[in-house]
């Protein structure tokens, strides 16, 4: 335990300055997800516990940096061919030796699916601009030695907008368990993983006023001079990659599809969200495309200044784009409270409707927003409950007619049970005594069923389930005694 928490502490040393804001990496290697406590209070900061499960590789955490300062640069080497990026990886340890950076101040992990971070750690932080021009002098010579082309990209990080994902975790995109823990790795002796936790104990940072002073005596590199210069750009959108999700649901993107562009610089962002929207929707690709174009016409001019025809150009790039990796909005949360009280308000209703409510419940948790609305398809209600989609269809039908949930339906083309409902339960909440609560793991629609045994037992410990209709009896008089 003293071990890992020396590699803790060292971790921080080196990455650690904003807690507020982080990426997590989904666990089915489909995208990030971007957490802000500052925008969202439901969020937690990054606290050690987050950064234990990444050492132990349960999880995958990613940071941002301040918008002034920042305590290391990385060079991200975002190339497929593995032989490539250990080409450009050598140049740049060339250049960085020659702008007076030792190698042993240098120092490698592997992204865990293409490419490596090549990364210089500071003893304390420097100014972000001096971070840039260290980075823009690098790329400068690196891609000089190399004649200006590379089959990819050599990415600037930290950012206060674009997240880097921390090493010595998995990345979960990468399914071979032999290669897809991101180990610092030996460039000197043929890119040889380093496989310990330890050797990042190893690490000393270059002294911050020598770099200071290193960056200082460098030479300003224009912007133009390295456009000059162009890599060959990989088929990953930088649009899509870095798009922040975390705070949107199917509710804010019907909304954003319904009002259109509300401020200006927002026109890609809305397109890349609205064709995830629509994929995840299960709208068909071609009539994803054509919605977009339509509703580009519609959107005030003032909002953009891209042309019209170009907009239509980017709207086919990025659907194509986001149906063939098939992005679609993350999963919800992975952790829910339940309490004994609503699992007995459950039981009071029809035995044969137990399943949907329960699939339902834990649905609107997982997804329900602000206003506790939240939207599932058909789809979705019948792999939950197990039950067949027209079997969905009737329990929904029964349950809005007897008032215990409010439906807001999104018809199509006169056939709205092939889309998602957006709804909002309105059962009889009972109280319970004594009250329990629960937090149960839950990441696949197909598992509410089982959880629902789980939730039982741990709600009604000591077999109190088999004097459930007891319990429930007293329940409805305890409520009907304070009604009146």
């Amino acid at each position: 335990m003293d071990e890992l928490n020396a590699v803790l502490n060292k971790l921080k040393e080196l990455f650690i300055t904003v807690r507020y804001k982080y990426i997590k990496q989904n666990n089915d290697g489909n995208g990030y997800q971007t957490f802000n406590a500052y925008e969202n209070k439901s969020h937690k900061r990054l606290h050690d516990g987050f950064l234990v499960s990444h050492l132990m590789r349960e999880n995958t955490y990613g940071i941002f940096c301040r918008k002034t300062h920042t305590k290391f640069l990385t060079f991200d080497v975002d190339i497929p061919d593995k032989a490539e990026a250990r080409r450009v990886v050598l140049a740049l340890y060339e250049s960085l030796n020659g702008l007076g950076i030792q190698t042993d101040k240098i120092f490698t992990s592997w992204s865990g699916t293409k490419g490596y971070h090549v990364d210089i750690y500071f003893s304390k932080e420097i100014p972000y601009k001096s971070m840039e021009k260290l980075y823009n002098a690098a790329v400068k010579s690196t891609l000089n030695l190399l004649d200006g082309i590379i089959n990819g990209q050599i990415e600037k990080r930290p950012s206060p907008t674009q997240g880097l994902k921390l090493p010595l975790s998995i990345n979960f995109k990468n399914k071979n368990p032999l290669d897809n823990i991101c180990w610092y790795v030996d460039v000197q002796n043929g890119f040889k993983p380093i496989r310990s936790l330890d050797f990042i104990l190893t690490i000393e940072p270059i002294n911050a006023e020598i770099i200071k002073d290193l960056i200082n005596d460098l030479p300003e590199v224009t912007k133009s001079i390295l456009e000059n210069v162009k890599p060959i750009k990989n088929e990953t959108s930088q649009d899509l990659s870095h798009l922040d999700l975390a705070a949107e649901t199917p509710n804010s993107l019907a909304a954003l599809y319904k009002n259109g562009l509300k401020k200006p610089n927002s026109r890609n962002a809305s397109l890349c969200k609205l064709a995830i929207y629509f994929n995840t929707l299960k709208i068909s690709k071609q009539e994803c495309e054509q919605r977009l174009k339509e509703w580009m016409e519609k959107q005030d001019p003032k909002f953009y200044k891209t042309p019209l025809k170009t907009c239509f150009q980017e709207i086919t790039r990025i659907v194509n784009l986001v149906y063939k990796k098939n992005i679609v909005l993350a999963e919800g949360k992975t952790e829910i409270i339940v309490s004994r009280s609503e699992m007995l308000t459950i039981y009071q209703y029809p035995k044969k409707l137990h399943y949907t409510i329960n699939a339902l419940l834990i649905h609107s948790k997982r997804f329900g927003g602000e206003n506790s609305q939240f939207y599932m398809t058909y789809e979705q209600i019948a792999t939950a409950a197990r039950c067949s989609k027209n079997k969905a269809i009737d329990h929904i039908k029964e349950l809005e007619q007897l008032g215990l949930i409010k439906v807001t339906r999104n018809p199509i083309a006169g056939q709205p049970e092939n889309q998602p409902n957006t709804y909002e339960l309105s059962l009889n909440w009972l109280a319970a005594e004594p009250e329990i609560t629960v937090t149960v793991s839950v990441d696949k629609v197909d598992s509410y069923r089982d959880i629902r045994t789980t939730l039982i037992i741990k709600t009604f410990p000591n077999n109190e389930w088999w004097n459930i209709n007891e319990i429930l009896y007293k329940a409805k008089l305890q409520q009907a005694i304070k009604i009146q």
